[in-house]
């Protein structure tokens, strides 16, 4: 049992009462807007269809996480905490600009030049997050992560650094090995002074977990503090599985959307969908991740 690393005492808002994290994603926005079922000419819903949703998971979801990572335009629009958020769950807010493609999602990001300290204290949010899409050989990104941890402690707040691989422009992973050594390179290089690091499932194939406590013990060796893992690119019936064994390997629980409500989306009674079957889902994940801290916290009392 690989024994977690200390976590910064100013997330305490975001954790459970073991110290691990149950937290929901809710900053998805192009994204999400491709979930929902397009119109009869092909065209997209409109930004209130976002909003609402946001609003409405947020509202089923945040009584039963420890956070939620919301954004500023469709969701913490304004300098004050959103009253639709359950005041036992923490507030992470997404810092980011998403330059998205249309059917291929996320292209590269921006730091959101609207959100100020002021802001960010004014909303209450707990932490500060940033999504980097990661290359081999590019490091255009280390400015935005060096103002974006500016940013955060002229705050006053805890920061979660969030990495992507991609391929080569132009081409394609070598192998899954390739991609699975890449997610370990983006963690030693985008980590540093995070409070948390945010991954994709380390040594994750669809279909196939077995390979991800060797990988996530890996990324724990890399990772100078603890981590997460997100459920983007995994199968929503792999995502639990997946969990269990990251954590085995020293994560310390996720911060997921699409695993736990993507499937809600396109329903006429969302509400009824994500109490249906979203709340259940969210609940699993969290006793996966609270019986990994105790098992952890048995193993660091036995050292």
């Amino acid at each position: 049992m690989t024994v977690n690393k200390p976590v910064d005492e100013r997330l305490a808002p975001l954790m459970t009462a073991e110290g691990g994290f149950a937290m929901v994603a809710l900053d998805q926005r192009e994204s999400l807007r491709e979930m929902f079922p397009a119109g009869p000419g092909g065209e997209l819903v409109g930004d209130d269809a976002l909003r609402d949703f946001k609003r409405t998971a947020a509202q089923v979801l945040t009584p039963h996480a420890s956070g939620v990572l919301l954004d500023r335009p469709y969701a913490v629009t304004t300098a004050q905490r959103p009253t639709w958020i359950a005041p036992t769950c923490g507030l992470l807010l997404a810092v980011d600009v998403l330059h998205s493609v249309r059917g291929a999602g996320v292209a590269d990001t921006d730091l959101d030049e609207d959100v100020t300290p002021e802001f960010i204290k004014g909303a209450g949010a707990t932490a500060i997050k940033l999504l980097i899409i990661w290359r081999r050989g590019q490091d255009k990104h280390v400015r935005t992560v060096q103002r974006f941890l500016e940013l955060a402690a002229a705050a006053g707040v805890g920061t979660f650094v969030e990495g992507i691989v991609r391929p080569p422009v132009d081409a394609d992973w070598k192998s899954p090995a390739d991609r699975h050594e890449a997610i370990l390179e983006a963690a030693a290089d985008l980590s540093p002074g995070a409070s948390v690091y945010k991954a994709e499932v380390p040594g994750y194939v669809a279909g196939d977990v077995s390979g991800v406590v060797d990988q996530s013990r890996a990324l724990t060796e890399v990772v100078d503090g603890p981590w997460v893992v997100l459920s983007n690119g995994v199968r929503q019936a792999d995502f639990a599985d997946a969990v269990t064994e990251a954590c085995a390997g020293g994560s310390s629980g996720f911060l997921a959307g699409r695993a736990i409500w993507s499937d809600t989306v396109a329903e006429g009674d969302q509400r009824a969908a994500l109490l249906d079957r979203a709340v259940p889902r969210l609940h699993a994940l969290s006793d996966i991740v609270r019986t990994s801290r105790i098992d952890s916290q048995t193993a660091k009392g036995k050292l």
